[in-house]
């Protein structure tokens, strides 16, 4: 057999071997679709800002790995007619840095998500640190909010926490109520 011969085979069963995994894939996406298979949905969108993002009545920080639980909560204030920021609401054509920014320098509570990750999470330690910076100074309310049974370090620890350790229970249904109920409540003064 000659190099031609040789190379004009492995051409022939390449086209082969192609035909055949195109008839595959093409059975199977048909048999999924026949049987009612549904591929996995997309997560809902954020909810649509009303007007131009912010002013925030709270700001849910997280640390990557707790991105979901922050998620859920911050839908649920949401939900209750709060608005909220999250970080991964940032709209497209903004940079969600500043937006955080903002939302930090703006929002009259902070509410941290904390996970087995927020600790060694660079851009969550960053937030937790400016928002107890911005709660010495008097201007935003901290709520450290515990996805996980992890010991809080000492600074968020005296505060009252949230326990979000038992998502989609009653439990969880009445820590977000409080929430709620004490972000709408007038704010009382310092050391009262």
């Amino acid at each position: 057999m000659t190099g031609v011969e040789t190379a004009n085979l492995v051409i022939g069963i390449a086209g082969v071997l192609a035909a055949a995994a195109g008839v595959w894939f093409a059975h199977h996406d048909y048999r999924a679709r026949r049987s009612g298979a549904r591929r996995t949905p997309e997560p809902p969108d954020p909810p649509a800002p009303i007007g131009p993002q912010g002013p925030y009545d709270a700001l849910v920080a997280y640390a990557a790995g707790d991105a979901d639980a922050a998620e859920v909560l911050a839908r649920r204030l949401h939900e209750a007619g709060l608005n909220v920021f999250l970080a991964r609401w940032v709209e497209p054509g903004l940079v969600p840095l500043l937006e955080t920014e903002r939302a930090l320098t703006e929002s009259g509570w902070g509410v941290l998500v904390f996970g087995s990750g927020t600790k060694v999470d660079l851009r969550a330690r960053d937030e937790y640190a400016a928002l107890l910076h911005r709660k010495y100074e008097g201007s935003l309310r901290f709520v450290p909010a515990r996805a996980t049974q992890d010991q809080l370090p000492p600074l968020a620890a005296i505060h009252q926490p949230l326990d979000l350790t038992r998502p989609g229970t009653d439990h969880y249904d009445r820590e977000v109520a409080r929430l709620v109920r004490i972000i709408r409540a007038p704010r009382r003064a310092a050391g009262a």
